[in-house]
């Protein structure tokens, strides 16, 4: 697919250097939106003003929508004022709400004083970016319940909503309280004389606009919804969240979770500035320093025993590395269970004793296979047993504090994935030198 969107950018980007307008906007014209914005990635940064022109005012809006937020950054910057006014009315609220959140103050105001869908855009304003207020949009089909079957259809036929508008229609009261919600199906399977409220579904799942927005993913994803009523505290409907949005969330905390275990922000990437990325990634290495001069400090205490019996330098960074590779395993796990709310702090007990079973199965058995190849390739049993041993507790190591450190983090009210792999290995690092040369001290004799 790279090597398509590759191929088609380089066909438009020799049109438009061509002056071939027309067969440019039929070439644009047959891509998909979606499409559209990797070729318009991929174009030099001087083509992409003509490509963006070649789009018509709904082309410019979908295009917006499909962009990372870094390049649509970059391109509302270069889009005059008064023509932005007229995309902003195309897109879709929350990215209308979005894009207007990163201009100044008075540049929202005068965009706001032009726009069409001000009155939809403006209530999304108040919430917070990374909530469901901030992701909700304002286009949701109404109903009343005394409304009939006929007109309902009459209603849609008139609206003529989009279909992603359209996955659920919603019945309020008159106070705009959200009461229940009807689907297309029963709609159109019933008699055109039957009430509104004999068919609709009183249960209706529904979030508080300021909500986290990962909750929100949960939601849709748990109950298998298309999309996602916002409600406030007295339960009036403000808006709707649909799958296609939460899927991004997930992506995006999914990503978020994954960069901050190993200590990168949540928002890294390889289009970050260099400085920048090259700022991040080193504080929270200094961070990290400490604990591994204390790992050289574990070693330094036993130089004398290494000087004696040089063979242990092979066996240390065998153990020390399993053990951080076997705690990132555990890791993974819990905090996962912790971000999709499948672990809870009262389930510590029966998780932690789980996951120190199966670190004394995986001890047991690289504990053999590591002792059995250093007496094999040393000929010492003694050599053997040692690095056996510590092998199979620091695997214990390993689950313990690959199951404690993201829940203690939880318990603190911290995100458990901050940079938790980072602590993981460290102990795993000095515990596993610990373990290693002091067993080696204490059996020096038998390995010399």
């Amino acid at each position: 697919m790279a090597q398509e969107i590759e191929s088609l950018a380089e066909r438009l980007a020799t049109l438009m250097q061509r002056g071939l307008v027309e067969e440019a906007m039929n070439l644009i014209a047959s891509t998909h939106p979606a499409d559209q914005a990797d070729v318009f990635t991929n174009l030099q940064s001087e083509l992409r003003p003509t490509f963006f022109a070649l789009l018509s005012a709904e082309g410019q809006a979908e295009l917006i929508e499909y962009l990372d937020e870094e390049d649509r950054r970059e391109l509302v910057k270069e889009i005059p004022r008064d023509s932005l006014a007229r995309v902003l009315d195309k897109t879709a609220n929350d990215v209308a709400a979005d894009i207007l959140r990163e201009l100044p103050p008075s540049e929202t105001a005068r965009l706001l004083s032009t726009m069409a869908s001000a009155a939809d855009v403006t209530p999304l304003l108040d919430h917070a970016d990374e909530t469901a207020g901030g992701l909700m949009t304002r286009s949701f089909v109404p109903l009343h319940q005394e409304m009939t079957v006929q007109e309902a259809i009459n209603y849609l036929r008139l609206r003529r909503p989009w279909a992603e508008e359209a996955y659920y229609l919603y019945v309020l009261d008159n106070l705009n309280r959200l009461e229940g919600v009807v689907n297309l199906r029963s709609l159109i399977t019933v008699p055109p004389d039957t009430r509104i409220a004999q068919i609709m579904s009183p249960d209706v799942i529904a979030i508080s606009a300021d909500a986290d927005q990962e909750e929100a993913a949960r939601l849709i994803q748990r109950y298998r919804l298309r999309a996602l009523p916002v409600v406030d505290e007295d339960r009036h409907l403000l808006g709707v969240t649909t799958v296609d949005d939460l899927m991004e969330v997930a992506e995006e905390e999914a990503t978020e979770d994954m960069q901050r275990m190993v200590g990168l922000p949540g928002d890294e990437s390889f289009d970050s500035p260099l400085m920048v990325s090259a700022r991040r990634r080193i504080s929270w290495l200094l961070v990290n320093l400490p604990t591994a001069f204390i790992a050289a400090a574990m070693v330094n205490f036993f130089e004398g025993t290494i000087a004696r019996a040089a063979v242990l330098a092979v066996f240390m960074p065998i153990i020390a590395g399993q053990g951080g590779n076997a705690g990132v395993q555990t890791l993974t796990l819990v905090v996962r269970g912790l971000a999709l709310r499948e672990v809870e702090l009262k389930d510590v007990r029966p998780i932690l004793t789980r996951e120190l079973a199966i670190a004394l199965m995986k001890g047991i058995t690289l504990g053999l296979i590591v002792g059995f190849s250093a007496w094999a390739w040393k000929h010492n049993v003694a050599l053997g047993l040692i690095a056996g041993t510590a092998m199979l507790a620091n695997m214990m190591v390993a689950g313990l504090v690959g199951t404690l450190v993201p829940i203690v983090l939880r318990w603190l009210r911290l995100d458990p994935a901050i940079a938790s792999g980072i602590f993981v290995t460290a102990f795993t690092d000095m515990l596993g030198f610990l373990m290693f040369l002091g067993l080696a001290t204490i059996f020096l004799s038998q390995i010399t």
